[in-house]
This record gives C-alpha cells, structure tokens and sequence, in this order.
C-alpha cells in the first residue's frame, strides 16, 4: 500500500513531545510490514540538512496561500530506513529556533504556517507524483490536508482516490484562530457554519479535519470513547459523538529496542524476567542516586511534566498523606513543570529527606534508572490519550499504579490476588483518597514476596510493540481503501 504520513515533528529529525516517537516508530513499522511510507515535515532549523544527508529534489515548489503564491524547496532523504523522508523549506515559516513557540510564547502566524505547510505538501505530491492510497494526518497542524482534498483537489487526477485519516493525539490543542484564516486557505465564506469549520466565531483547524477526514483514529480505545463527553472531548465532544461512525482508538507501541532490560545501556544492571537480580542491584543505584536510606522499603517512581493534565497536584497531596502515614515507602521524581509543585516537592522532600528524591529537568539515563529501579510507578493522569510510561514500566517489572483514564485504562489489568491476573493497579475518581487507597493496596501486596513475584512475572510478559500497532492500522487502511 502506498502511504503518505504527514506531521509537525519527527525523531529523530524535530520533537518537542511523544508525536515525534509516534511519527518516527509507526511509519517505521509500516515499511518493515511491506508498505510504500513517504513522510512529510517541515525544514526547521534544527534540522541539519547535512548531518541528514538532504538532497535538494524536483522544481521549486509553488504553494496557494492567501493573495497569491509562496515557493519553497522540497529535500529528500533516506535516513529512517525504508521510509521516504520529505521536507518543506521555507525559511520564513520554520528557519526558527522553536518549532511552535519561541521561550514558551506561541509564533503569532502559527495559522498561516501550517495551513501553508498542510498546501505544500498536497502540491509535492502532485509534484512528485506520488500516488497515496492513504494520507495519514497528525492533530490541528496537519487536519487542514483532508479539507483541502475535499476542496481545492476534490477533482484532482492524482489524488481523487487518496482516503484521509486524521490521528488526534491530544484534544487539549486544536489550532483555534480568527475568521481571517479563510483568506489564507483560500476558501469559500460558506465553509464557516457550524457543520464545518466554523467553531464559536472562529476557524478550528482541529475540527476542520474532523469533519472531513474519511477515518479518525485516537491513541487508545478509551481515549476515542472518553472524548465524546464534555470533560474529555471540551466543546469538541458533540462533534466526536456525531462522527463516532468513523472514529476509532488505537494503542501507541513500544520500541523495544530502546526500552528493554535485557540490552539497556541506560542502566547499570541488565535483567530479564528469569533474572531479576539486576533488577535489584538497579533499585540500590537508584537510591544512591538521590541519597535514600534503607534498602528493603519499596519506591515509588514518577517521570512526568509537572502539570494539571498529569495530576501532579493531586499526587503531591497524596504524598502528604501517605509518608506520614506509612513510614515504610520512598519516593523519586524527575520533571519540570509548574514551580509551585516545584516548590511543594521541595518542601516534602525537606521533611523526609531520606525517603523523598527530586529531580527537575529531564535526565534520560535517570529516567531509565527509575524505571528499571522503581518497584512501583505512578501515574495519576487526569487524561491520558495514550501513555508510554506505564507500558515503560511494565517491561521492567514495576508495577505500574494508574489512574483509569484512556491508554492507561487499555494496557493495565487491575491485579487480582486470587485469581493471580493482572499486571497493576487502577483507580476510577481522580482525587487523593482513591490515590491514597490504592497505593497502601499496592504497598500491602508489595509485602507478600510471592504474590509480588507473580505480579512482576505477569507485567513483563506484557508486550505492545509497534508492529503490533501497525497492524492495526494496516487493518484500518485496508477497510477505507476499499470503501467508495
């Protein structure tokens, strides 16, 4: 199958977040499955185009926008192997330090760059003459791709039997902005109604991918369910629910290449689910790491940004509870975030300076560390649309204890002591008390060697690779190719 792959960011290429892994990992599935894969980015600064091996192809390329036309330059490279790898120069548009933002501000002409991207990628096609069976679009930056198709290019030659899909990530952005936008897409006044683009007097770009998207799919099959409802979906959850018919979740993978005890490099003892003495000499690097004393009381890992989507406030609260309730648990963190959960870690840790470890900054090798010599991982998520972490910690034998919310609530079974199944722990109510609660769960099992054996046994048999995902999209495309 012919498949054309279009995000904002890319690893190893430009990442600011999980899209990048996701737009290198699943493409890269597809091609070792047989697939024809040709990714699309933009040219931004940070991406070197020697230490990439760009080449300059085709005729400048004239992209629509506004009053007239803007050129630009399409570089190819073969870098990711098997995946024809494209990029859109402009310079004025990404010759920039940040790819969204500069020092946290968000550009002012975000509309006009991506909807400029979304144009250019459609002419390279033409260009090109690439023939997609499928486009596969990522969020708001590149949902304008399926509005165009059913517009600009609804008669075109090359791409009047391409079908798109839209992969929303994160429904918390949506690419909101003015009506002015119009001009820039170069469409008619009578797309701006409600069963459109139109979204409270403004254009949403999210919503414009929506609505014309042949398929939609989020990362996980609660994350799809979860968004149809207020709390989840915001103002968008009525149009979720009205195309629900199109709508479907699937699971991000794992590169187990670079998350797996057995080979990490990251850690300073390798184990395997037949060896877990590794795994305890990991647990007493850990400790010396952030000054912990005691060795035989269970820690708690966390790895997150320090913010309200992730429920760290919640989990702070909880930790005032617990470690004065319990005295025999630690705890380790790295992050960055919001400075007044900053500030409240601080003054914990201050309190329990032998039981608390912080970090704050992002810390690869660490991170691999806490995964590896973690007994528990926590993630109290008020949503999460898919998760890593927790499919992280299960290759390692840490238990993971998650809030029930979209990928966390798919790839974690609540653990059963009779039944001996499962491979964490889960709550329902994101608040502290069932934080709380669940975690002294957690920590009695902890103290039952067999029981937790068999837990441990049970998360590392769990396995979701990306060809695992692949093949489900492999099983989408092949339904709405065959659809007229």
């Amino acid at each position: 199958m012919n498949i054309v792959f279009i995000t904002s960011e890319a690893y190893p290429f430009a990442k600011t977040g999980g899209l990048a892994d996701y737009s290198y990992s699943l493409p890269k599935a597809l091609a070792k499955r047989g697939h024809t894969v040709h990714l699309f980015l933009p040219r931004y600064y940070c991406v070197d185009k020697q230490k990439f091996q760009c080449t300059l192809i085709g005729k400048p390329l004239a992209v629509p926008i506004g009053n007239g036309i803007r050129w630009s330059g399409i570089y190819y490279t073969s870098y990711l192997e098997g995946v024809h790898t494209y990029f859109i120069e402009h310079d004025d548009y990404y010759g920039r330090d940040g790819l969204y933002d500069y020092n946290g501000v968000s550009y002012n002409d975000n509309a006009e760059r991506f909807i400029y991207f979304c144009r250019a990628c459609i002419e390279a096609l033409k260009q090109l003459a690439i023939v997609p069976e499928i486009i596969h679009c990522n969020d708001w930056q590149t949902a304008c791709i399926p509005l165009f198709l059913n517009t600009h290019y609804a008669n075109d030659y090359v791409l009047k039997k391409a079908k798109s899909i839209l992969t929303i990530h994160n429904v918390g952005y949506q690419g909101v902005f003015g009506k002015e936008v119009l001009g820039l897409m170069q469409l008619s006044e009578e797309l701006f109604n409600p069963e459109n683009i139109e979204f409270f007097g403004k254009v949403n770009l999210l919503k414009a991918g929506l609505v014309n998207a042949d398929n939609l799919v989020t990362v996980s099959k609660k994350y799809a369910q979860e968004i149809q409802e207020t709390e989840y979906g915001y103002d968008l959850a009525p149009i979720f629910k009205k195309y629900n018919q199109k709508l479907s979740g699937i699971l991000n993978g794992v590169d187990y290449e670079h998350w797996n005890p057995e080979t990490d490099d990251f850690i300073p003892y390798k184990y395997s689910i037949h060896n877990l003495t590794g795994k305890q000499k990991c647990k007493k690097a850990l400790k010396n790491f952030y000054g912990l004393k005691n060795d035989n009381v269970p820690i708690i890992g966390c790895i997150s940004r320090l913010t309200y989507q992730k429920g760290i406030d919640i989990l702070i609260n909880t930790l005032d509870w617990l470690f004065f309730d319990e005295k025999e648990v630690q705890f380790v963190i790295v992050g960055s975030g919001e400075q007044w959960i900053v500030d409240r870690f601080e003054a914990l840790r201050a309190m329990f300076p032998d039981r608390i470890g912080v970090w704050w900054g992002y810390n690869e090798k660490l991170a691999h560390l806490i995964e590896a010599g973690s007994d528990f991982y926590v993630m109290p998520s008020r949503y999460e649309p898919s998760g890593l972490n927790q499919m992280y910690s299960l290759a390692y034998g840490t238990i993971p204890i998650v809030r029930a919310t979209g990928g966390l609530d798919d790839s974690i079974e609540q653990f059963d002591e009779k039944l001996k199944t499962g491979n964490g722990f889960k709550y329902k109510n994101n608040d502290s008390a069932e934080l709380y609660t669940t975690i002294r769960h957690a920590l009695r099992v902890y103290k039952n060697k067999v029981i937790m054996n068999k837990l441990i046994n049970n998360a590392m048999l769990f396995k979701r690779s990306w060809d695992d995902t692949a093949k489900e999209y492999e099983e989408l495309y092949n339904i709405i190719s065959q659809n007229n």
